[in-house]
């Protein structure tokens, strides 16, 4: 269901260079506030967007709830970096009488926890902010990853030593030429496990999205990695620039056959990185227990928080 009026799926050229100037127009600090994130994830999160007033709305929903109508919005972008209250607040109540036309419960989520302010400042008393935990982004020093120094992470580094010492590897900047190699991995790593449905439709929307972001994998801005051991592909990684000292990690994908790969191709993904770039978002755990439990082993420097915005009822507006 289409909330505003376009879509990323039929974007021109034209409405991306005007798409660019709103990601770019402010440090928003998070993975999914990036062109390249919106783009490769349009069809499975049904993606629309529209400028209303002063800035950029976007729209999701849950495509795979057939039987309800279902969407959420995001934190609405500038495209100046400023945030006026009066114009924020012009916008953000457009954008709910879209939903509520559409019978649609209407909150905003994905709230950086630096953005949650511009908000109250709109909406003083009369919205409620709820932290995401599932949501937060886990952030790391990249040097810490490429190096697993110190003794809270001493053994990761054991697992990556134990790679290190038996088997010898190649590293490649992943190309275009590469995608159908990269695919072939991916669907095999896939089918290597029993998973349930649900497990399996989300690795198929995760499947699309790497076919997606593997059309960019040329673009200065796109970086990555993939390991060869004994000429065969074995590991991958691709994620790009968010901001001046930050780089995201969008997919990261090892033959777990190899004890200590998925050490070695976070390492070498970071190596890729340029010099300025300071720390590596690797994204959220979606309260994935295991997910969770695996990037908090690797200590994160910090959390990028995410809060849910709604209003509240009149009878409780201060």
């Amino acid at each position: 269901m289409n909330i505003f009026k376009h879509c990323f799926e039929d974007m021109s050229e034209e409405e991306a260079s005007i798409l660019e100037e709103y990601f770019d127009g402010f440090d928003y600090r998070g993975a999914g506030y990036t062109l390249t994130a919106n783009y490769i994830w349009r069809n499975t999160h049904c993606l629309c967007w529209e400028i209303i007033g002063d800035y950029l709305c976007l729209a999701g929903a849950d495509c795979m709830i057939t039987d309800q109508p279902n969407a959420i919005i995001s934190m609405p972008m500038t495209r100046n970096g400023l945030y006026e209250p009066e114009a924020l607040r012009k916008t953000v109540l457009e954008a709910k009488e879209r939903f509520e036309a559409r019978k649609i419960p209407f909150s905003i989520e994905l709230i950086p926890e630096h953005m949650v302010k511009y908000l109250e400042e709109a909406f003083p008393g009369q919205m409620t902010f709820v932290h995401d935990r599932d949501s937060d982004e886990y952030v790391y020093l990249k040097d810490k990853l490429i190096t697993l120094s110190g003794r809270a992470l001493h053994k990761k580094k054991n697992h990556m030593n134990f790679f290190l010492k038996n088997y010898t590897y190649q590293v490649k900047r992943i190309s275009k030429d590469m995608a159908d190699e990269i695919m072939d991995f991916v669907v095999k790593a896939k089918m290597s496990k029993g998973y349930e449905a649900d497990e399996m439709e989300s690795l198929h929307m995760e499947e699309e999205a790497i076919q997606e972001i593997l059309q960019f994998v040329d673009r200065k801005e796109i970086y990555s990695a993939a390991v060869y051991i004994e000429g065969n592909l074995e590991a991958f990684a691709i994620g790009e620039i968010l901001n001046e000292n930050t780089a995201v990690e969008h997919f990261e994908k090892a033959n777990e056959e190899y004890r200590g790969l998925y050490q070695v191709i976070c390492s070498e993904f970071c190596k890729m990185l340029p010099e300025q770039i300071v720390y590596v978002n690797r994204e959220e755990d979606m309260g994935l227990e295991n997910l969770r439990k695996a990037k908090e082993a690797l200590k994160p420097n910090h959390m990028e928080k995410k809060y849910s915005g709604c209003f509240l009822p009149p009878d409780m507006v201060l």
